[in-house]
């Protein structure tokens, strides 16, 4: 009977032993499958973290290219104000030149009808002698 308690008990533990190695053999593959999953996940972060660092590489180039482009505007704004009133100034002076024009013009009219008179007078004053 002791053999049979101790066969009995042999037994048990075997099976207990076998169900043990079966549940290590069990969490050694949920462990590696756990691995797995980390490493998977570790490689989407890279990923992730790399398409991050390029969409943030790339604001900053278009943020630069940007401030760029504003202060390209800025300073093309400024020489069409300078231009705009150099333009304004041209055209007070071709305006100013055109009546000095006018002006001469009509003094010229004036004066060579004044000359005709004066000729037209030293004829007649020669006729009359």
């Amino acid at each position: 009977q002791e053999i049979e308690k101790y066969s009995s008990k042999a037994s048990e533990a075997t099976t207990k032993f076998h169900q043990a190695m079966e549940e290590v053999k069990i969490g050694q593959m949920k462990v590696v499958d756990y691995q797995k999953q980390i490493d998977e996940t570790n490689g989407k972060l890279k990923i992730q973290q790399n398409l991050y660092e390029q969409v943030r590489s790339d604001r900053n180039l278009y943020s630069k290219n940007l401030i760029e482009a504003q202060d390209e505007i800025n300073e093309m704004k400024r020489k069409f104000k300078n231009m705009t009133h150099q333009i304004e100034q041209l055209k007070e002076e071709i305006g100013q030149k055109e009546k000095a024009l006018v002006n001469e013009y009509y003094t010229q009219k004036r004066m060579e009808k004044q000359q005709e008179q004066l000729n037209t007078r030293i004829i007649n004053l020669q006729n009359d002698r």
